[in-house]
């Protein structure tokens, strides 16, 4: 049994599907979708050209030996950005070809290792490789586009060593700083301070004992997930932020944070947030998986197929520590309340003026991402609000709006061709009929293969051997 183990752990990791080489091609029968102006133009055609859209036009005719894609009427957007997800060691076999599969070209990853490698999760230095990679042609993964730190956590965390940690992150290459709910306030201001000096985006959640006001008084950049309304906007904000709501069980706080909402008191907070210019991504699927953590019909969850045993024995464990937190049928219709709260308070936000990001932070998030996009138009956000903030929005936040994010001349050719107009209804994003990434092509038969490769990996038994042993001998394994 060890030798087997053994060799499993040494077995070479498979590449998955790539798509076709050329960066050099002619689309023709496609309808552009306009994510800024929310409209749909004309059947036209689209010229690629060294990975780059070089010309659009109805009169574009193919030169010698350029490729064509007849898009037979369908509507091209520009490639998907998932603004929270995370990386592992396993990423290129499990998670990178869903999300290629499911249209999403750009990612941000929100944790990164605390040291300069780990055998768990994927580090920087992993990332920039697989970001050359793809680059060349030579990966089926999603770029990288920003990668925030290994997350302040801990409140005994002291403002020295929040400092020295960036310091090392910093001279590392990471682009942001990533803080979370347990840190104390000296060490939150004084990661504020240190990112600030550093030009280091300040990300993550919104720490306990620090107001959303102070927050962005100190310039956090991002606040992600849709806990940041329902906890900030409410009468007994100073009590939930001073520990004095910590006697109630948590169905009953759940219920405080929704009961006592103050509706004047949000309006000021979003105006604030608004004119901060800071961005909000709520992954509403994850208080989603909240819900579903109380329905019997969730082992018939197609994602579960998706993943390996390690990851559904985390799914697994997290649900049922859920249900066990929120007892019976109070605490469920709590948590389902908690999770249509947050989907007004992002309406509310839009509303407001807020800029909201798409991003999934769960399992299989290729496969969920379509699901957050569908409940930001249950929020209140009209479908090409929606496109827009899953693409130019995105690029805006990673200043690469002059180079993605919309269809137009002298853009990277990261396009999604779809079967049906998503201004119409925003689900259509899921009739993918072909990836375009730097110009070359994922087509159906390649998408198709990128999602049964993920599906396979996931259930092949030398990766969970890798897993296990690379969850045994991580630094973070006690965290995860």
């Amino acid at each position: 049994m060890i030798l087997l183990f053994a060799v499993a752990i040494w077995w070479p990791k498979p590449s998955a599907p790539l798509p076709d080489a050329a960066q050099d091609r002619l689309l023709i029968n496609v309808r552009i979708v306009d994510v800024e102006d929310g409209t749909t133009g004309e059947l036209t055609r689209l010229r690629i050209s060294a990975g780059r859209i070089a010309a659009i036009g109805p009169g574009l005719r193919p030169m010698d030996d350029e490729q064509v894609l007849d898009g037979e009427g369908g509507f091209l957007i520009p490639g998907l950005w998932d603004m929270h997800v995370h990386t592992f060691q396993s990423s290129p076999q499990t998670h990178f070809p869903l999300w290629i599969a499911n249209g999403v070209t750009q990612v941000r990853d929100m944790m990164d290792c605390p040291t300069d490698s780990d055998s768990l999760i994927a580090c920087y230095e992993d990332k920039q490789r697989w970001n050359a990679q793809v680059a060349a042609g030579s990966m089926a993964a999603p770029t990288i586009v920003e990668t925030a730190s290994f997350y302040l956590a801990n409140a005994d965390l002291t403002p020295r060593e929040v400092v020295n940690r960036i310091s090392n992150y910093d001279e590392r290459g990471l682009e942001a700083i990533k803080v979370y709910n347990q840190l104390s306030r000296d060490a939150y201001f004084a990661a504020a301070r240190e990112s600030q000096r550093r030009g280091l985006r300040l990300v993550g959640h919104l720490p306990q004992a620090v107001s959303l006001e102070e927050a962005l008084e100190a310039g956090q950049d991002s606040f992600e997930h849709a806990h940041l309304l329902p906890r900030a906007c409410m009468e007994q904000e100073a009590e939930w932020r001073s520990g004095e709501l910590e006697s109630l069980s948590p169905t009953e706080r759940v219920e405080t944070f929704i009961e006592d909402h103050d509706t004047e008191r949000c309006g000021e907070l979003l105006d604030a947030l608004s004119r901060s210019g800071s961005w909000y991504v709520p992954t509403h699927v994850t208080r989603e998986d909240d819900v579903r953590a109380f329905d019997p019909a969730e082992t018939e969850n197609r994602a579960l197929a998706f993943l390996d045993p390690l990851s559904a024995w985390a799914w697994n464990d997290d649900q049922s520590a859920l249900r066990n937190s929120y007892p019976g049928e109070r605490g469920a219709q709590a948590i389902d309340a908690y999770f249509k709260h947050g989907l007004d308070l992002t309406g509310r936000a839009h509303e407001a003026g807020v800029r909201i990001l798409v991003g999934t932070d769960t399992i299989a998030g290729g496969l969920r991402y379509h699901d957050e996009l569908a409940h930001l138009v249950s929020a209140g956000m009209a479908p090409a609000e929606v496109l827009r903030a899953a693409t130019l929005e995105a690029a805006r936040y990673a200043g690469q709006d002059q180079e993605a994010g919309s269809v137009a001349i002298g853009k990277r050719g990261d396009l999604v061709l779809l079967e049906a107009n998503p201004l119409r209804d925003i689900r259509n994003t899921q009739t993918i009929r072909a990836v375009l990434q730097d110009g070359r092509l994922y087509d159906p038969d390649t998408l198709d293969e990128l999602a049964a490769f993920a599906h396979e990996q996931a259930n092949a038994p030398h990766n969970w051997a890798k897993l296990l042993w690379g969850f045994a001998r991580s630094s973070v394994n006690a965290e995860m």
